[in-house]
């Protein structure tokens, strides 16, 4: 019977675990070179000093509520809006405000502020960013 078959599984996994280390207890020409290789990087990037001329990070506020409010900011009327008004609006460009003045000519004025949804390019993130400033009149 082969040694390797009389081993236990926990033994057999000991033994290769605990068989590199062994090796290289054993060999006294390199005695400071670790037997098993880090996982860890051997370089660690350190911050970039302020002089630094690459491309800024963007940073993005996370938790705190940056949202434009009715309070400082003037409401959009969207069935009444032209293009330049529209565009006042975060996150609307004059592709989405021309797209908004054409589905509001075909369908007829908005009835609600949360039917402009269902304008393309109008996506979850516009809404959140303007439904404060958003009206219906």
């Amino acid at each position: 019977m082969p040694m390797h078959a009389a081993l236990t599984p926990f033994a057999l996994v000991l033994a290769v675990v605990l068989a590199p280390s062994l090796v290289a207890a054993e060999r006294p020409d390199k005695p400071d070179k670790p037997a098993l290789r880090s996982t860890m990087p051997s370089r660690v990037d350190a911050p970039r000093p302020a002089t630094d001329t690459r491309a800024p990070v963007r940073v993005r506020n996370v938790g705190s509520d940056t949202t434009p409010t009715s309070d400082t900011t003037p409401t959009v009327n969207i069935n009444t809006a032209d293009v330049k008004s529209l565009m006042t609006l975060t996150g609307v460009g004059r592709r989405v405000a021309e797209k908004i003045v054409e589905y509001r000519e075909r369908r007829g004025p908005f009835k609600k502020a949360d039917e402009l949804r269902r304008v393309e390019g109008v996506g979850t993130g516009v809404w959140e960013r303007n439904r404060g400033r958003i009206v219906v009149k």
